[in-house]
């Protein structure tokens, strides 16, 4: 007897020990709470734009889903891509992965993180089990913005019409993924009339605002009257320019119209910080397709045009919306094929 009481206590020890070292593998619990997140930027917060938004993505997971994140600041410094990294995998449970800079860093740390969920946005990677994607079809919200631009400089409601329907676009780095702005915002301008001249400027910069206020300066003195960025932190440049020369820009990433709501017209919107909490739901209630990509464009809400709160003025009329949700539709059903350079 007193044999098979200790045999019991044996084996009731041995799965106590079992149990404690399971409890200590890094997994998301099934209602987020303890769950921690780490965000890793390329750049930093303050952009009111790209990166903002991705961290509006896990505040709402904070906030919700009841999560723990810290924030990694690079500071575009290819020194501290890698050790941040390897710093938030270390702390978290899930590694939101934020800038073009870290495609070759992240395919590296993540397999030495095997208990730990990656969300690398705006890149398109498969076959690394705890690595998912985010990939926006950005083509498809600058098809928007492009022919909003257009109806907008044929309109006498914008002040000092620009007779030879000239616009512009400036972009951070000349990369697919930004050249994959221009393209769709070039086809969305010419689908409503053929006749509009797109021009771009790379300033080359996500995080200098004098560079980008060069650029749209440029485009400006040259006759464009609206200049679409996307250029990030960069992009404020834009804004100064317009409000200085007083002409008009489109925003990116987030509604940035409040930043200058008399010069700012409208914002593609692309919804980084909505696909990551998203997403951090999804690896929550285990639906993830291991290693797969996900894909954010007009028919998942995940690209868009913004207008700003009703207390702005309005540039595009309400007809334009009209002519713009038309669009939108056309894009859903294929009617319209946007092209894509990435």
């Amino acid at each position: 007897m007193k044999r098979l009481v200790a045999l019991i206590l044996s084996l009731t020890l041995i799965f106590a020990v079992l149990l404690t070292g399971c409890s200590n593998e890094k997994t998301p619990s099934e209602d987020g709470k303890g769950t921690k997140v780490g965000l890793v930027l390329a750049g930093g917060l303050g952009d009111r734009s790209f990166y903002d938004s991705a961290n509006e993505g896990v505040e709402k997971a904070k906030e919700e889903l009841g999560i723990e994140f810290k924030v990694y600041e690079c500071r575009n410094d290819p020194s501290l891509y890698s050790d941040q990294l390897v710093q938030a995998s270390e702390y978290a449970d899930i590694v939101a992965v934020v800038g073009f800079e870290f495609f070759d860093i992240v395919q590296e740390i993540a397999p030495e993180f095997p208990d730990v969920y990656y969300i690398y946005v705006d890149n398109a990677i498969e076959g690394i089990d705890n690595l998912i994607t985010i990939s926006y079809i950005e083509n498809e919200g600058s098809f928007l913005a492009g022919a909003l631009a257009a109806m907008l400089t044929t309109e006498t409601s914008i002040e000092g019409i620009n007779e030879e329907k000239i616009i512009g676009m400036v972009g951070g780095v000349d990369l697919p993924v930004i050249r994959n702005f221009y393209v769709g915002y070039e086809a969305g301008a010419k689908y409503i009339d053929p006749e509009v001249d797109v021009r771009v400027i790379y300033a080359g910069d996500f995080e200098d605002p004098a560079k980008g206020k060069e650029a749209a300066t440029a485009l400006y003195s040259g006759g464009a009257d609206i200049i679409f960025h996307a250029a990030g932190k960069t992009g404020e440049g834009v804004f100064e320019a317009a409000e200085e020369l007083g002409k008009y820009a489109i925003g990116v990433d987030s509604d940035q119209r409040y930043i200058n709501p008399d010069h700012i017209v409208a914002s593609m919107i692309k919804r980084v910080g909505q696909s990551i909490y998203e997403t951090i739901i999804k690896i929550q209630n285990n639906e993830i397709e291991k290693g797969k990509v996900i894909y954010y464009g007009l028919e998942q809400d995940g690209v868009g045009l913004g207008y700003g709160t009703d207390d702005m003025p309005q540039f595009a009329t309400e007809e334009m919306k009209a002519k713009i949700d038309e669009i939108k539709e056309k894009i859903i059903s294929g009617e319209i094929e946007v092209p894509t350079a990435k």
